[in-house]
Formats: structure tokens, C-alpha cells, sequence
């Protein structure tokens, strides 16, 4: 009795191979076919490819190099964005409110708001806690020269503004 399902399972798991021929033409063409050839021509072997491929060691038994190991991948760094450097009546000005730090209550959490200067002086507002808690603002003025505070006129700069 012919039963299909073991029919089948014997082809799906034989192996499978075709017969091919290269055959030459009178004109030197090369053409491939199925069936053996008129003129010239040789008789190969076809056979589907394997699907787990064999490994470097099954493909050439003969060679005993172990495999190189994987390389490490390089990551480049990050690239961090440039730091912008202050501007010179920026610095100026956090030279300025340094010398008045010591003057106030709570130096840590003071700061400046607008820096202008005319000719040597440095004028800016300082914003600092008073004893209550809460911010006062008060007008300071430096002297600079030649980039660098001048400690005598910035004394007298905080003598006329109440300092």
C-alpha cells in the first residue's frame, strides 16, 4: 500500500544532487543544461547548499591554526563642546565682586548684574542676602588698570558709595 507521508519524509531527507552539463557550442558559446550534450561538453554535479556551513576547521581539516581572537572595537572618545572663555569685562568683574565679598553678610550667595565700564571703572550691581533672608541690591565700582584691580581707588570707589 503506497502511503504519502512517508513517501515524502524519504524525499525531503534524502540527499538530493542534479546532474548539469556545460556544453560548447560550434560558435564557442558555453551554455548550461539538463540534458547530456549533442557536441562537446562535460557532465558535473550539482548539490544544494548546506544550510549550517561548516566551520574553518571541518573546511580544512588539515589545519591546526587556532582562530584569531576578536578584536576589541575602538570607541573614540567623546567629544566634548568647546568652553567658552569669559570675556575680559566678565573676568573684570568677577575680580571686582570677589573684593567686595568680604564686605557682605553672605558672600556665598552673592552675584553681579550689570557689568559696564567707562575709561578704568568697573560699575556693577550686586545682589546679596541681607540678614533677614531676603536680597538687597547695592551699586559697586572698581578700579581696574592694566587688566589688574587697583585696590587703593577701588577703596575709595566703595568709600563714596557707602561701603
Amino acid at each position: 500500500m503506497f502511503n504519502p507521508v512517508i513517501f515524502l519524509s524519504i524525499l525531503i531527507f534524502a540527499p538530493q544532487a542534479w546532474a548539469a552539463h556545460k556544453c560548447t557550442g560550434p560558435d564557442g558559446k558555453v551554455s548550461y543544461q539538463d540534458a547530456p550534450c549533442s557536441g562537446q561538453g562535460e557532465k558535473f554535479e550539482v548539490r544544494p547548499i548546506s544550510v549550517i556551513a561548516p566551520t574553518s576547521a571541518q573546511a580544512n581539516p588539515t589545519s591546526n591554526l587556532a582562530p584569531a581572537p576578536p578584536q576589541p572595537s575602538v570607541v573614540p572618545p567623546p567629544v566634548s563642546p568647546p568652553v567658552a572663555q569669559p570675556s575680559p569685562l566678565t573676568r573684570e568683574a568677577d575680580t571686582c565682586l570677589a573684593w567686595y565679598k568680604p564686605k557682605l553678610r553672605d558672600p556665598a550667595g552673592a552675584y553681579y548684574t550689570a557689568p559696564s565700564k567707562e575709561g578704568r571703572v568697573l560699575s556693577i550691581t550686586i545682589h546679596a542676602t541681607n540678614g533677614y533672608g531676603g536680597y538687597v541690591t547695592q551699586n559697586a565700582s572698581c578700579e581696574i588698570h592694566n587688566g589688574k584691580l587697583d585696590t587703593d581707588w577701588t577703596k575709595i570707589h566703595a568709600a563714596r558709595q557707602g561701603w
